[in-house]
């Protein structure tokens, strides 16, 4: 446990706690499809003051052709150290995404990924073998065992394949910023009990 969750937990605050991090993570589901990526980066320069990078990464349709996997939306935005608490508390606020929950992560991921290689897919009559991991009729448990089936057996059958899964898209699975879930989920809580 963190020095600063212990300190909450046990005087029994109820604010949400803000982290300084090297690398996060958290996929937004917006009323479009598909979800987007935000990640957030600290990036420290040679002789000069680090900063944190925020920026916005959407999966490319087809992406497979090019090996273009995500695309970036808009621009980056950048932070000081002293103003990144404040801009996360106010980002959290006014955010009208619902974030991926960390149980959840593994089948957005998943469905990223199926989103980028959607010809290929349809190419090779694969949909019968890879869309019953996306199928929502089955329980979260199911859909990830039918994701770790399938990549099991790409990863000796289509090496290729499963070596793009675990640098391109896996990559989003670690540093999840739950923190951050936890905070724009509280913030959204407050909104509704408004209401």
């Amino acid at each position: 446990m963190r020095l600063q969750d212990e300190y909450i937990q046990r005087h029994h605050l109820k604010y949400k706690p803000i982290y300084h991090i090297r690398n996060a993570n958290i996929v937004l589901k917006l009323k479009v499809k598909p979800p987007i990526i935000l990640n957030i980066r600290w990036h420290e320069p040679a002789r000069r003051p680090g900063y944190y990078v925020f920026d916005y990464l959407s999966p490319n349709h087809n992406g497979y052709l090019d090996g273009n996997y995500f695309i970036q939306l808009g621009e980056k935005h950048y932070y000081q150290y002293d103003e990144y608490a404040s801009f996360i508390t106010r980002w959290s606020r006014n955010l009208d995404a619902i974030p991926v929950k960390s149980g959840q992560i593994k089948l957005a991921v998943w469905e990223m990924f199926l989103y980028c290689f959607d010809g290929w897919i349809a190419e090779y009559n694969l949909e019968d073998t890879m869309f019953p991991a996306a199928d929502i009729a089955l329980s979260n448990e199911e859909r990830c065992n039918n994701i770790d089936s399938f990549l099991y057996h790409f990863e000796s059958s289509d090496p290729t394949v499963s070596d793009i899964y675990n640098a391109e898209f896996r990559q989003y699975e670690y540093d999840y910023a739950n923190w951050l879930v936890e905070l724009i989920m509280s913030h959204q809580e407050a909104k509704n009990a408004k209401v």
